[in-house]
């Protein structure tokens, strides 16, 4: 017979409101990690917070879970105001990059420490289903000590995990796991948030744990939400430069270009008269000068050299699943990645054109990096 984790009575939402993180030092200057974050997380959620080392997104978690002082905001869970509330009563369960795993006891008793702690009712039951799910079992009796980096990741994601939380916050779960049983976790997290009804954030910079997980992300910089969306949102409607430049792998080709615009439609001049590119952006006079990105996913080579821009193949890599082709174009120093279909192949130098469909040529401001549209 299997026992399963009851899940919670009623999913909570969590909101942040002008959530604000300022660090001062008596001679230094302040420096402030978190610029004033709004975020509306509804009951049941799974929320990524997504962006590079520094962006405030682990200041952002550490502030929900009480272990981060609020210099100015709110945080509500529910409708409850949780913002000066020690960690303690907030009710949040929490799993740290860091582990923070009791070094004398046993990977069992540091998952029933803290529900014996709160005398929680079939706490060994609770254990055993989430050391099953997380194919853990191996390592029960184990001290931390012996285990390695990522098998103790697994034990302090499994803490968090038994607590049966209202509000999960999880910072680099899966960073220290190998390739294969970082899968494995990720697809049972998964299905255990979805499960168990947690409302969820988990902190990463890694973009395909956070498109694969996350029911919406916010991709963040220097302290600042860029954009809140769907995984599809933020990839095929991109705020700014830097969202469209973070998220995506091959990553997005960013360019020089020049706007020009007869009949009402809008093209694109790349390079020294090497060609142009159709687009469906509107909010663009003749002539101005803009930053264009085009994912490699979105590019098409062809033959036709009247249409499209004029390109040289490079190089072209065959990864069996697709292929990429790294070519130049006259006038223009950064090289152009497309994603070509499994059975196409290029030679270098080889001449061809390079297109796009009109509605994925984005256009941003050269000087501040906002989307054009």
């Amino acid at each position: 017979m299997t026992t399963t984790v009851t899940p919670p009575a009623t999913a909570q939402s969590l909101t942040l409101d002008k959530l604000v993180k300022t660090y001062s030092s008596r001679g230094r200057e302040s420096f402030q990690a978190v610029k004033g974050i709004d975020m509306a997380i509804r009951p049941g959620e799974l929320v990524a917070l997504l962006g590079p080392s520094g962006c405030g997104k682990t200041t952002t978690l550490r502030m929900i879970a009480g272990l981060e002082t609020v210099t100015s905001g709110s945080i509500r869970i529910g409708e409850r105001e949780v913002s000066q509330l020690p960690a303690s009563k907030r009710g949040i369960g929490v799993g740290f990059e860091s582990y923070a795993l009791y070094p004398p006891m046993s990977v069992r008793e540091n998952l029933l420490y803290g529900l014996k702690a709160r005398k929680v009712k079939g706490a060994e039951q609770m254990v055993d289903s989430i050391s099953r799910r997380l194919e853990m079992d191996d390592m029960m009796g184990l001290r931390p000590a012996g285990l390695s980096s990522g098998q103790k990741q697994r034990v302090a994601l499994a803490r968090a995990l038994v607590r049966n939380p209202p509000v999960l916050l999880l910072d680099e779960p899966l960073s220290h796991l190998d390739a294969s049983a970082r899968q494995r976790v990720r697809r049972e997290l998964k299905v255990l948030q979805r499960e168990f009804g947690y409302t969820t954030i988990v902190v990463t910079h890694d973009q395909v744990e956070a498109l694969s997980l996350a029911d919406r992300l916010a991709v963040m910089d220097a302290g600042v939400v860029q954009q809140f969306g769907t995984p599809d949102e933020v990839f095929d409607d991109p705020a700014n430069l830097f969202v469209a430049q973070f998220v995506g792998e091959p990553q997005i080709n960013v360019l020089h270009g020049v706007a020009r615009v007869a009949g009402g439609t809008v093209r694109v001049e790349i390079g020294s008269g090497a060609g142009a590119l159709h687009t469906t952006v509107t909010g663009v006079a003749d002539g101005t000068n803009v930053t264009v990105g085009i994912r490699p996913q979105d590019c098409v080579i062809g033959t036709d050299t009247d249409k499209g821009v004029r390109v040289t193949v490079a190089y072209f890599e065959h990864l069996l699943e697709f292929g990429l082709a790294t070519s130049t174009v006259a006038g223009v120093e950064e090289g152009i990645v497309v994603q070509t279909p499994a059975a196409e192949s290029y030679e270098p130098e080889q001449q061809v054109t390079l297109t796009a469909p009109a509605e994925r040529v984005y256009l941003f401001d050269s000087d501040s990096g906002e989307r054009l549209r």
